[in-house]
């Protein structure tokens, strides 16, 4: 894993106190934490465009790795250009994550990281140095600018975007 902001890199890291969040050029579609080096989260990345996934698979990711926060971004095609923005960061005891997507098109995007849980075995909860694993992610939607079309006739340049935001309190975990 590396902090350099300027070269691709096989791995981003950031850390709080023993939480650590990676994603990688290998794997940009998901991001991974861990408490000391157990794993306790897996995130998924998941785009909807009126419902349908779309796939993933051929998208070249950019990195950035700046002041204990990861910048990912891309921009693909899918009926239009699609921008798409990521951030990584702890803030205030929980891992946070923003996104933000632009479409020159009205649709319906949704833009997540399905999270799961990593099992721990049971000599591992009997540890207390692991964290209990006793929450729920929390995400908020911070609406559609497509909304406005309804009362407005003017839509030239219009661009459609999405934001929301996911997090944990790690201090509760």
């Amino acid at each position: 894993m590396t902090n350099d902001d300027t070269s691709r890199a096989a791995g981003y890291l950031i850390t709080h106190q023993q939480w650590h969040l990676t994603v990688s050029d290998l794997e940009p579609t998901i991001f991974r934490v861990f408490y000391g080096n157990k794993p306790v989260f897996k995130g998924s990345l998941s785009i909807l465009n009126n419902g349908e996934s779309i796939a993933l698979g051929n998208i070249n990711w950019n990195f950035r790795h700046r002041s204990g926060r990861i910048e990912q971004w891309c921009q693909m095609n899918h009926e239009d250009k699609l921008s798409m923005n990521m951030n990584y960061y702890f803030e205030d005891g929980s891992l946070v994550v923003e996104y933000l997507a632009r479409n020159s098109i009205p649709t319906r995007l949704d833009v997540r990281h399905d999270i799961e849980s990593s099992e721990q075995s049971h000599s591992e909860q009997l540890n207390p140095e692991s964290p209990t694993i006793t929450h729920h992610w929390h995400r908020r939607r911070h609406g559609l600018p497509s909304e406005f079309l309804v009362n407005s006739s003017v839509t030239d340049f219009f661009r459609e975007a999405f934001s929301a935001t996911q997090w944990i309190v790690l201090e509760k975990v």
